[in-house]
């Protein structure tokens, strides 16, 4: 009988997601249409990736992780992130306990 390699865990990331938030203008009036900035508005999250199945079109963060338990999750659309950076593993940080 032929051995099997016992499958890996993948590795889990910690990552930097770059994203473009809806926003509103923070104008308590009318304004003018000149006077929209045109520039998207930048958010830098970061936290722990989470499986890309978590959500369906969305990149998924947790801000904390202990056992089988994640807090603080943020999906993210997509359509919306400009980039995923990953920082490190997850596991790398576990295993200094």
């Amino acid at each position: 009988m032929r051995k099997t390699k016992k499958q890996k865990e993948p590795k889990t990331s910690i990552v930097a997601v770059v994203w473009h938030d809806a926003h509103d203008d923070g104008s308590a009036t009318w304004v003018e249409r000149e006077q929209i900035d045109p520039d998207p508005y930048m958010v830098i999250s970061v936290g722990i990736l989470l499986p890309a199945d978590t959500k369906p079109d969305h990149v998924s963060v947790a801000r904390s992780i202990a056992d089988v338990y994640l807090d603080h999750i943020l999906h993210i659309p997509t359509g919306m992130v400009q980039s995923v950076t990953v920082l490190g593993c997850l596991e790398d940080f576990s295993a200094q306990e």
